[in-house]
Parts: C-alpha cells; sequence; structure tokens
C-alpha cells in the first residue's frame, strides 16, 4: 500500500450499529467495518447510512471519521441509533439486532457521484426504505466501475429474494462457505469443491465478473468468470482470538488492491494476509500499517 499506489474511490451502502454488553458498546455492522478498513488502506471511502439524533449516532459519526471515512452521506434521523444486544447463554453469546433503527430507514443521499466501486451487504436491505434507497442507488449502476456484494448473513434477517436480487446486481459476490446453501445452486460445499461452487454461481449470475469465497482456516479463494480461472490463497497461519471484522477486512483490502491493478493472485494474497492478522486481535478494525510486509 505504498504512497504511490493509485487512490481509488468506494462508495459504501448500509449499518453502522453498536454492540451493546452490559456497560460496554463497541462500533461495527459490517458495511462500517469495511469502509473503515478500506480507508485504512489508503481508499477514498464514503458511506451511505443513517444514525439517530442521539448519543449513539454522534458517537458513531465520530468513529467513522476517526477511521478516515467520509460522512456527508450519512443521515441523522430521529429515531434510535442501530445497534445489538449481545447477551451470554453460558459462554456462548447471543445477539439482538433490534429493528426499526435508522439503518433500517437510509434515505436517498442528496449527493451520490461516481466512485471506482460500490459495496452493499443483506442486513440493511431488512428496512423497506433502506432497501428502496439502494434499489434507487443501484440502478444508477452506471455510476460504478465494480459493484461489490458481501452476502453477509445475520441471523434471520435476510429473505432469499433478497439475496438473489442483490447477486443479480453485482459484479463482484463474496460470501463464506456456510452461506453457500442460500445461494439455491445445485452445487453444494465440501472440501475440493470450492471452484465447482464458484462456477455454479458464475453461471447462475452471469452478470458476475468475480467470485470470492472465504473459508476460515482453509483460507479463502476467488473465480474469474471471465477467464474462467481459479485461485486459491495459501492456508492461514495464526490462531484465532476473534473472528470479528476478518471477512469485513478481507473484502476491503481485496477490493481496494483489485481496484488499483494489482491482479487477482496478488489481492487474494494481501486480503487472506490480512484477515489471517485480524483474527489475533480484539476488535473489527484493530490497528496496523498498511504499508506492514504482509500487505505488500
Amino acid at each position: 500500500m505504498n504512497e504511490t499506489a493509485k487512490n481509488v474511490k468506494i462508495t459504501v451502502f448500509g449499518e453502522m450499529l453498536w454492540d451493546i454488553f452490559g456497560d460496554e458498546r463497541t462500533i461495527g455492522g459490517a458495511p462500517f467495518n469495511f469502509a473503515a478498513h478500506a480507508a485504512r488502506l489508503g481508499a477514498d471511502v464514503e458511506l451511505i447510512s443513517a444514525v439517530g439524533d442521539d448519543e449513539l449516532g454522534r458517537d458513531a459519526i465520530a468513529a467513522a471519521r476517526g477511521f478516515g471515512v467520509g460522512v456527508d452521506m450519512i443521515a441523522t434521523l430521529d429515531v434510535d441509533t442501530g445497534y445489538c444486544r449481545v447477551t451470554l447463554d453460558g459462554s456462548s453469546p447471543s445477539y439482538e439486532l433490534v429493528g426499526g433503527v435508522a439503518y433500517d430507514k437510509i434515505p436517498p443521499p442528496q449527493t451520490a457521484g461516481r466512485a471506482d466501486a460500490f459495496y452493499f451487504g443483506t442486513l440493511a436491505q431488512r428496512g423497506e426504505v433502506s432497501a428502496a434507497t439502494l434499489c434507487g442507488l443501484l440502478s444508477a449502476r452506471d455510476r460504478y466501475g465494480e459493484i461489490f456484494y458481501d452476502v453477509n448473513i445475520r441471523g434471520n434477517h435476510w429473505a432469499r429474494g433478497v439475496v438473489d436480487s442483490s447477486a443479480r446486481a453485482a459484479t463482484i459476490l463474496k460470501l463464506s462457505r456456510e452461506e453457500i446453501v442460500m445461494m439455491d445452486i445445485d452445487a453444494a460445499y465440501e472440501p475440493g469443491a470450492e471452484r465447482a461452487v464458484c462456477e455454479a454461481l458464475a453461471d447462475k449470475y452471469q452478470n458476475l465478473r468475480l467470485v470470492a469465497l472465504t473459508l476460515d482456516r482453509d483460507g479463502s479463494a476467488v473465480y474469474d468468470a471471465r477467464t474462467r480461472e481459479f485461485y486459491r490463497s495459501p492456508i492461514p497461519t495464526s490462531k484465532p482470538l476473534s473472528t470479528v471484522g476478518a471477512g469485513d477486512s478481507f473484502s476491503a483490502c481485496f477490493l481496494v488492491n483489485y481496484l488499483r491493478g494489482e491482479g487477482i493472485e496478488r489481492s487474494l494474497r494481501r486480503a487472506t494476509a490480512l484477515s489471517d492478522y485480524v483474527v489475533t486481535q480484539l476488535g473489527a478494525v484493530p490497528f496496523y500499517d498498511p504499508n506492514d510486509k504482509m500487505l505488500l
């Protein structure tokens, strides 16, 4: 990520929310995490989202600014800022993604210019207002060089039709092996079947240029639907401490590098290396130097 690298602009749509556990809170939401990592890696990032006119909302915007994320398209609404209640049942956490919050009601931004890529996920589409805003943004797809859809399912906050229409709008699809079953394809995941899964997705969604598949301890893979080439990452070696934010760091690092023209193989290697580091840290966006040798 050297200083002479091509700058890229990415527009990000979706939730920013607080995970609340007792008296503690942590800023998050997959689009927010993605935006923070992409900005850390040197991209020019604007986040389209919404917060409440409350302390959590003001702190969320301050957190975005702290990561270098553009906040001009984050609306402030007269509803609660998004949050997730985290509780423990024994040693296992459970998550309640509270509905009717600001990110369910993201209004169309007053200005949304051109960008090298547009990123979105699934959760923010549960709200009718946010879903309509996203539909309008995607209808102007000629503004964006790439449209990156990270399936990123959270609990039961998804619908098969939403996932299907989102994949049809994308040029790059990223999903985990656990999310393959939600894609309604003939191929099923098992070790060694990664290429077949990617090919089946590319055959179903012929708008796709790339399919990225994250495989946890087995690394990751990318399939180029145009050349039909399949790329596998090195196997990660770190012992995970927390997987929070790992997938978001992978997506951001891969997309930033790919947009800079680094090529699929190098972009995949760097993205896997960053996510392998993130799992050794607490927090979705831990500190790292974007010029670290692991990212070169």
